[in-house]
């Protein structure tokens, strides 16, 4: 019986943890494109922790008859509030809507860098679709990687690229821009005036 509840315990801290670093953590389309972690791990692996280890205590729960008598007889109460807070956190009602607004403040804080996201989830589009989408000369962009020793092929993606030299998605996309013709400055300038 000891053994399930240290299980039970340790999971528990994993989940509480995991589930904090997921509140602080930034947006997908930050977190991807800037190669984020904490801990050594990315996005994705916080994530499939937390799924893991939630699915884990679950089938801890259901196969462990002392907890499921305990739970039966002495949680009404706790699920009452578990049912209060599931409300009125799914309808955005006060105190619980500031706990959402909050973790909304604390990833878009991520997002004030001096890296710029082109495209959402851009990390996951092929060079060539980047190029596209971004209006950037296939050649000019490729001749800028070639010359900053980035290897790359035009149909991998961002990711793949970034993995394959040691960098970040954001890191690719800066060595391939291309500085602004002075005349689209001047067009760009005069459109504001």
């Amino acid at each position: 019986m000891r053994k399930w509840i240290d299980l039970f315990l340790f999971s528990t801290i994993i989940i509480i943890f995991s589930g904090i670093v997921l509140y602080i953590m930034p947006h997908g389309r930050v977190a991807y494109f800037t190669g984020w972690k904490f801990l050594g791990i990315d996005k994705d692996g916080w994530d499939n922790l937390h799924v893991i280890f939630g699915f884990f205590m679950g089938h801890i729960v259901v196969n462990w008859r002392a907890l499921k008598k305990y739970l039966f007889l002495e949680s009404v109460f706790a699920l009452l509030i578990i049912a209060l807070v599931s409300i009125g956190t799914i309808k955005n009602i006060q105190p619980f809507k500031s706990v959402s607004d909050l973790e909304e403040y604390i990833k878009n804080s991520w997002e004030v860098s001096k890296s710029e996201i082109p495209i959402a989830h851009g990390e996951l589009l092929s060079l060539k679709d980047v190029f596209d989408k971004l209006n950037i000369p296939l050649n000019q962009a490729t001749d800028k990687l070639k010359e900053r020793g980035i290897q790359f092929n035009v149909n991998e993606t961002l990711k793949e690229i970034a993995n394959k030299n040691n960098l970040t998605p954001v890191k690719i996309y800066e060595k391939m821009k291309t500085k602004k013709n002075p005349i689209d400055i001047v067009k760009i300038i005069t459109k504001e005036n």
